[in-house]
Parts: C-alpha cells; structure tokens; sequence
C-alpha cells in the first residue's frame, strides 16, 4: 500500500515537540531583550558622560542638558531628557536620564530632577 501523509500520532508528536521547544525558548528571549535593553540605556549614559567632555567649557559648569549634547536619539518612538552633573571643577560627571515612550516611562537613573532650563 502507498501511503501519503502522516498519522494523527506523528502529527501531535511533532505539536508536542514544537511547543516544548517554545516553552523552553520563549522565556530566555524576552529575558535576553529585558536585558540588552538596560544595556542599551547604559550605554546611552556613557555617551552623555563622553560627550560633556567634548563640550566647551564643561569644567566651569554645573551641569549640560541632553538637548545640548547633541547626541542622536536612541531611536523615534523614544523621548528622553536628561542632563549631565558636573561636580569638582569637571572631575566627576554623573548623568541622568528619563525615557518615555508613548507616555509610559520605561528607563529613569535612580534620582532624576532636570534643573528648570533641561
């Protein structure tokens, strides 16, 4: 007999594998996008720090709002403000950053208060 097709059995076999392969890779991905996600933001605060430098005369300031930075945005749908603290005569520098996204937030530093003119 010449047979074309599969059983019902080999048919929810391969379901059964399928969705547990799904259950098992799911979690770690949306974990691994929770992830890079953070480090994207991170990352965007090391380059509010690197581009203060480049800013003239950051040292005899007290803070450069985001805005003047000149830095790229992370992406359209993503609002940030933000400024960089500028303590012991340009020695530290200490960003801050919000980000929004149709108006929810969804990355702050820990203490954020933009001064009036950011």
């Amino acid at each position: 007999m010449n047979k074309k097709g599969f059983t019902i059995v080999e048919l929810l076999g391969v379901m059964a594998l399928l969705a547990l392969v799904l259950l098992l890779v799911v979690p770690g991905l949306s974990k691994l996008s929770g992830k890079n996600t953070k480090e994207e933001y991170e990352t965007y605060l090391d380059l509010m720090v690197q581009y203060t430098k480049t800013y003239p005369n950051y040292k005899s300031k007290s803070y450069v709002c985001l805005k003047d930075l000149g830095i790229k945005k992370i992406n359209e749908s993503v609002i940030c403000s933000g400024y960089v603290r500028i303590t012991n005569s340009g020695s530290t520098l200490t960003p801050y950053l919000s980000c929004t996204q149709n108006g929810r937030q969804i990355f702050k530093t820990d203490t954020f208060s933009p001064p009036s003119d950011c």
